[in-house]
Formats: structure tokens, C-alpha cells, sequence
């Protein structure tokens, strides 16, 4: 009887787990294997996949990218862009906390779908736009500055090296802003409405309510976005791979070559996969790294 109950048991989960064995074989073939074979490659140096010729090198391989001046750059380029990419958090904040006070529906879904568009254009087309709003001579950015200071302005957003990051990093805001402001929102509504009665009542203003209960209230979004924000900013790669001309060196001037161009380019164009390996999990080391310490900061693992 018992082992008939068993057996009923297991034939049960199984039923269960047929539902998930595409997605763990899945992930298991496109996810798992990959990752293990790369940190296999970072210790190997390894010109030819697939043919078995590699040759174990230790840590040789971490040795020379971090000994190299175009990888140390691309690591500061990656953060540093990441980091400005941040700015979108607060304007999308900014953008739910207005959409929120309209308070007639209809009006409020558009701003809501205005603002989210940019989100389902793609990174080449998006790119392809930006190229015209900032380019140097005639661009949309520069004739709207040209008219606002009355003389003639014309800033290479995408071609100095000097403002390069900046419209990268503008490029990015308007492509990642209508996410940010809905997140924002989301979580903006979902605040009990009696807290902002009980401190009306009590003589709080506007201003108030927002520093004070608004603000505090929306601290899981804003580390919830904090870090896919961060995620999201150093695996940049397709948008400026273009604006450098389709190449991994990061134009202009290797000022928005990052670590995964880096990478590509120890794959495809010079192929030196041990090299672009060692690459790939320092990229997630980092990203590791910088995900715990902002979890650490915000208490996350504090016990509730």
C-alpha cells in the first residue's frame, strides 16, 4: 500500500516536471554549458573552437588583459557609462510622479504609452535617429541650443571624444526613460492612499508628503532599478557598436569601447577566445560585485 501511495506520488511530480524540462534543457544547452565552458577557456589559450588545441595557460590570460591600457579603458568606459545611465531613475521618477497627479484616466493612459514607446523601437533604429538629432551640423540638439543661447552651436554629441559620452549617455535616457517612469508609476500607485489622508490631516502639504511618505515609501523600486539599471549599463554593446562605425574599438577616440566590444573584439576580429573568456568573467565578476554591494547597502540581506 505504502509503495503504491509512492509511486502515485512520483508519477504525480513527474507530470509536473515534463512541464519544466524544455526550459531546464533550455537553459541547461544555451546557459549553463556556455558559462562553464568559458570559464574553462579563460584558464586555456585557445585560437581554433571546437578542435581540442588549447593549451592550459593558469591565470596567464587575466594576467595580460589586466595589464593591458585598451582593456583597463573599456572597464572605466563601462562604468562610467553605466553609472551616467543612472540619471534616468530620477527623471523617470520625476515623469510618474506628474503622470500620477492627472487624475483623468484617459489622459494619464497616454502620457503612459507616449512615454513607453521609445521602448519597443529598436536599438539600430533608435541609433539611426539619435544620429540625426545629434549630429554636429544640423542636428535637432544643436539647433535647439543654437536657438535657446542666440549663436550658433555645433557640438559633435556622437563624434568629439570630448561629448561622446554625453550623447551616448542621452541616447540611452531617452531609449530607457519610459521603463524607469512606469516602474515608478507602478510602484507610486500601489502606496495606500490613507497615509497621504492621515498626513493631510495633520498639516502636511504637498511637498511634504512627497519628501517625507512618497520618497521612503518607493526605496524597493528605486534599488530594484538601481541595479537592472547598472546590469542593463555595462553589457551596453549593440548602440555603440554602431555609433562607432560597426566596430568594437569604441569611436570616437576608444571613448565608448566597453567591456563586451572588448570582448567581441577578442572573438570575431581577432580571434584570441582564451582572451575574450578571461574577459567575459571579469565582466561578470564585476557585475556580480557591484549587485552585492548595493544589495548590502540597502539592507537587503538584513534579517525582517
Amino acid at each position: 500500500m505504502k509503495h503504491q501511495t509512492l509511486k502515485l506520488k512520483v508519477k504525480k511530480q513527474m507530470i509536473w516536471y515534463s512541464f519544466l524540462i524544455v526550459s531546464i534543457l533550455t537553459l541547461l544547452i544555451l546557459t549553463y554549458i556556455p558559462m562553464l565552458t568559458t570559464i574553462k577557456y579563460s584558464f586555456h589559450d585557445v585560437e581554433v573552437l571546437g578542435y581540442g588545441d588549447s593549451r592550459f595557460v593558469g591565470m596567464q590570460n587575466y594576467k595580460t588583459i589586466m595589464s593591458n591600457a585598451s582593456f583597463l579603458k573599456s572597464t572605466a568606459n563601462t562604468l562610467l557609462l553605466a553609472a551616467m545611465s543612472l540619471i534616468s531613475i530620477p527623471i523617470g521618477f520625476i515623469l510618474a510622479t506628474l503622470i500620477n497627479n492627472v487624475h483623468w484616466r484617459k489622459l494619464q493612459s497616454f502620457f503612459r504609452v507616449g512615454f513607453y514607446f521609445p521602448n519597443i523601437i529598436t536599438g539600430v533604429s533608435v541609433v539611426l535617429i539619435f544620429q540625426v538629432v545629434l549630429k554636429a551640423n544640423g542636428g535637432l540638439l544643436n539647433n535647439a541650443l543654437s536657438f535657446l543661447t542666440g549663436q550658433k552651436v555645433s557640438i559633435g554629441w556622437l563624434t568629439d571624444s570630448h561629448y561622446s559620452r554625453f550623447g551616448a549617455t542621452i541616447l540611452n535616457v531617452w531609449s530607457t526613460l519610459g521603463y524607469n517612469m512606469l516602474i515608478n508609476l507602478a510602484s507610486l500607485q500601489s502606496i495606500p492612499g490613507e497615509i497621504y489622508e492621515a498626513a493631510e490631516v495633520d498639516g502636511a502639504n504637498a511637498f511634504k508628503r512627497w519628501i517625507y511618505i512618497t520618497i521612503p515609501q518607493m526605496t524597493s523600486c528605486f534599488v530594484f532599478l538601481f541595479i537592472t539599471s547598472i546590469i542593463n549599463g555595462l553589457a551596453r554593446f549593440t548602440d555603440l557598436f554602431i555609433i562607432g562605425g560597426n566596430t568594437p574599438i569604441g569611436r570616437p577616440g576608444g571613448t565608448l569601447q566597453t567591456i563586451l566590444m572588448y570582448i567581441y573584439q577578442f572573438s570575431f576580429e581577432t580571434p584570441r577566445y582564451g582572451i575574450a573568456s578571461a574577459g567575459a568573467m571579469i565582466l561578470f565578476l564585476l557585475t556580480f560585485g557591484v549587485t552585492m554591494v548595493n544589495l548590502k547597502i540597502t539592507g537587503f540581506f538584513k534579517e525582517k
